[in-house]
């Protein structure tokens, strides 16, 4: 008996019409999530619930390779693993992650023992292993099917709203009100300005930030529908105005002093962005972050000078 496996890290049909030759795949389901619970609950970290789209992209992925003799985390027509979870009904905003099993010559149909024997090649491997332990989780999916020559494929699958992708000085990821994300901001714009010119945060601006802000939902929200230089205030004491805005996804629930430094790293690289940020005309900002807690984030910036 051979045996493979090989993952996919970080990314992500309903099940096809291919005949689904494991008539227990819910017990070995639950089987698969409890091993993987219990490596993460020894760890400190979060459990993983069942989600049906995560099942059906693990089941549609694990009978294509059956069907058509391949094994890879893409497929022929170049469909990968976001594809698939996508396709199933998941969300755009969530990482997904997915390991794959594949033996050669299976005696036995696969039961409890060939799950736990999956689990421990998995384990053995750094890179799956970092996918079962990786923070930023709370989906799982499992798969197998087998034919009548013993030809056997397994697939995980794992989603959740991710991690903050940005880094602070220190390290830290804490999470943080708008007005705190407006008092950073304008902490980083002033370093970038080396002392002149400086900024100071206004809470006007930010508030005006975050009625243009979805308030939950950021399915489907681009960046050109948040209407922030529509409807400015007519008390407002300033002229000009600049807006810039960003987002991301798999970035994690809840805004955090990570997430201020990851949107202002992307527009410092930026040319445009950057004159903007070090434009001395423009004295005072609000700023604020909206997250739908699945791991969708956008950004927005305003400054503003007399």
């Amino acid at each position: 008996m051979i045996t493979r496996l090989t993952l996919l890290f970080a990314l992500l049909l309903p099940a096809a019409a291919y005949a689904q030759s494991v008539d227990n795949i819910e017990t070995l389901r639950e089987r698969s999530l409890a091993l993987v619970n219990e490596e993460r609950s020894a760890r400190g970290l979060g459990t993983l619930q069942l989600e049906e789209n995560l099942n059906e992209a693990a089941l549609a992925h694990a009978q294509d390779m059956l069907e058509r003799r391949y094994f890879a985390h893409t497929s022929p027509e170049g469909e990968n693993v976001l594809d698939r979870f996508l396709e199933a009904g998941g969300e755009d905003g969530r990482v997904v992650r997915e390991n794959l099993s594949n033996c050669e010559g299976c005696r036995e149909r696969p039961d409890i023992a060939a799950v736990e024997q999956m689990h421990e090649g998995w384990m053995d491997s750094p890179g799956h292993r970092a996918n079962i332990l990786a923070e930023g989780l709370n989906g799982f999916g499992f798969a197998v099917v087998q034919d009548d020559n013993g030809r056997r494929y397994g697939v995980q699958t794992f989603a959740g709203p991710g991690m903050p992708r940005g880094e602070a000085p220190d390290g830290s990821v804490e999470l943080l009100e708008p007005e705190a994300q407006t008092e950073l901001a304008a902490s980083i714009i002033n370093d970038m300005r080396s002392g002149a010119d400086t900024v100071q945060a206004d809470g006007r601006l930010r508030r005006h930030v975050e009625s243009k802000l979805p308030a939950d939902d950021l399915a489907g929200v681009g960046l050109g529908d948040i209407g922030v230089l529509q409807e400015i205030p007519g008390d407002f004491p300033w002229l000009r105005y600049q807006v810039l805005s960003g987002q991301c996804g798999g970035c994690g629930e809840v805004p955090t002093n990570s997430d201020v430094h990851f949107f202002f790293d992307n527009w410092e690289k930026n040319a445009r962005s950057r004159k903007i940020l070090e434009d001395g005309a423009f004295k005072d900002i609000g700023f604020a972050i909206a997250a739908d807690g699945e791991g969708r984030k956008i950004g927005v910036l305003l400054l503003a000078g007399e």
